[in-house]
């Protein structure tokens, strides 16, 4: 074996054990987080039956039809993220443009149908900026599960050097890393089968040491046009296009008392993707109004650069005089993919009491088990290599609900305070939840069984005039997760879960955000 190399191989043949994105990647670029104006997120974003906000038209289009002027706006961030695993917390800071858009306010002089608007809006869904560190010791450890999941490998074809095939063409990378690197050795049965063994590491403890690091952002545009009919029924559609950039790397690191290694992976990831929004709010009385609207799923085209590595300092654990302690490191490779997200169904009510008192209540609904992986075109491969994923995904996920509540109060002519909350449902099924067997790609093993996520808000506002007027808001997120370094393995008969072979011990993870976000307005 070849203990420095670097392994080049072309894209055009790329495996399915090369590809990195699975079920927990279809969960991570379809789940979103509150957005918007200042106003809208102090409120909870409960503005699917009310309208009248740029924000709005991003909740139910239909919302943009309560205009009765044109109107434009941004709103800017301050964005502080912390991650604690034990005693250890690492935080990141952000300010960003998080919302923009404008309204145009078209009077038709029609007593049936007396306007059309136009909107559009900008915001900004989903922010990856994190930071993770975590340490403890391992009930199981990674040489075990990279042991485990080799099973049935011919381990003569994982070898790398001069004049063998390239074993990343074909071969599971964790497999392929783990026996170059010497983490794993190799046995055949009488039957032929190869398995297996972790490094005989003297029974020692390992400490396991978890570094994550995340860029990155979901970005959703909305092109939007709507109308009222009798001034008792509002209806809206529109074009959404949504744009993803996100980069992960991850560092994994294993020490027993006399030596350890260190995996790392980078995966740098880019979509745009393509939905629809139809919406209606009806409003039978002054006081009371009711929104209905669907989202389409989103279909993104995604691509890739993703690359690995083992760094190794084993010699005290190896007898071999061909061992020496150094690397094993992949090219950078390009991969293409399609992803669909889960369509959305959000039902809405308000109550407006005179000029002075807002209640508003959103419940909104996605069937996770809708995601879906697939390929773009024959160059990268089988259709049926998403079968296997796309499985998981429906045997792991369920239909997730989330619920928004907002009031906002008149003080004075000019001034508002507001309040808000929100509850997102984690989206597992509750034997997946605990089982924690998710079915990773590629070599990043590391990932967040994400709890449901709490949001409370607040504000206030200020109307300078009828034309300029400023808003306020304060976000505080709470999620408490399971971070894996592995998944847990069992065995199984047929789908009946049974022992567990591989424990994973997840670290407890709470996640906290603060934000804080100015809005200003201008109507004409």
């Amino acid at each position: 074996m070849k203990k420095i190399a670097y392994l080049l191989f072309s894209f055009a043949f790329i495996a399915h054990y090369a590809f990195s994105q699975g079920e927990v990647e279809a969960l991570k670029y379809s789940r979103t987080e509150l957005f918007g104006t200042a106003r809208s997120m102090a409120m909870g974003n409960a503005f699917g039956a009310l309208g009248g906000d740029i924000t709005a038209l991003s909740i139910n289009p239909a919302g943009v039809a309560v205009y009765r002027s044109s109107e434009v706006v941004g709103t800017f961030g301050f964005q502080q993220n912390s991650a604690k695993v034990g005693d250890i917390s690492e935080k990141v800071n952000d300010f960003n443009l998080h919302n923009m858009g404008f309204v145009g306010y078209f009077p038709l002089r029609n007593d049936v149908m007396p306007m059309i608007n136009f909107g559009f809006s900008y915001n900004k869904q989903k922010t990856f900026n994190n930071e993770t560190r975590a340490i403890g010791t391992a009930r199981s450890t990674m040489l075990e599960y990279i042991a485990d999941r080799s099973y049935g490998v011919d381990s003569r074809l994982l070898e790398m050097g001069d004049n063998l095939p390239d074993p990343f063409i074909d071969q599971p990378w964790l497999s392929v890393l783990g026996f170059n690197a010497w983490l794993i050795n190799d046995f055949q049965a009488e039957d032929g089968t190869f398995y297996y063994e972790p490094l005989d590491t003297r029974g020692e403890t390992a400490i396991q040491e978890i570094r994550s690091s995340e860029r990155g952002y979901i970005d959703s545009y909305d092109f939007t046009i709507g109308t009222t009919i009798n001034n008792v029924l509002n209806i809206g559609l529109a074009l959404n296009i949504s744009d993803i950039h996100h980069s992960l790397y991850t560092d994994f690191l294993e020490d027993f008392n006399s030596g350890g290694y260190t995996l790392n992976n980078e995966i740098v990831t880019n979509g745009a993707g393509v939905g629809a929004k139809l919406g209606v709010i009806y409003r039978p009385v002054n006081a009371f109004r009711f929104g209905l609207a669907y989202h389409t799923p989103t279909w993104y085209s995604m691509s890739e650069i993703y690359q690995a590595r083992i760094d190794d300092d084993l010699a005290a654990y190896i007898d071999d005089p061909d061992y020496e302690k150094g690397w094993v490191n992949s090219a950078k490779f390009t991969n293409r993919y399609d992803l669909k997200t889960p369509g959305k169904l959000v039902l809405s009510g308000a109550t407006v009491l005179g000029s002075n008192f807002i209640f508003s209540v959103d419940y909104e609904v996605m069937n996770y088990k809708q995601m879906k992986l697939g390929v773009p075109s024959v160059s990268y491969g089988s259709k049926e290599w998403y079968d296997i994923d796309n499985g998981y995904i429906k045997k792991d996920f369920k239909t997730a609900s989330t619920v928004r509540l907002g009031t906002e109060y008149r003080f004075t002519p000019q001034f508002y305070g507001r309040l808000g909350y929100a509850w997102m449902q984690n989206p597992y099924n509750t034997e997946f939840s605990k089982a924690g067997d998710a079915a990773v790609s590629g070599s990043n093993t590391i990932y967040r069984m994400e709890g449901d996520t709490h949001y409370v808000t607040g504000g206030l506002g200020y109307r300078f005039n009828r034309n300029f007027y400023a808003d306020l808001a304060v976000v505080y997120q709470t999620q408490k997760d399971q971070l894996y370094p592995f998944p847990n393995l069992y065995t199984y008969n047929g789908d009946t879960r049974g022992d567990l072979v591989i424990d994973a011990s997840p670290f407890d993870l709470k996640n906290k955000s603060v934000r804080g976000l100015l809005t200003l307005g201008y109507k004409f």
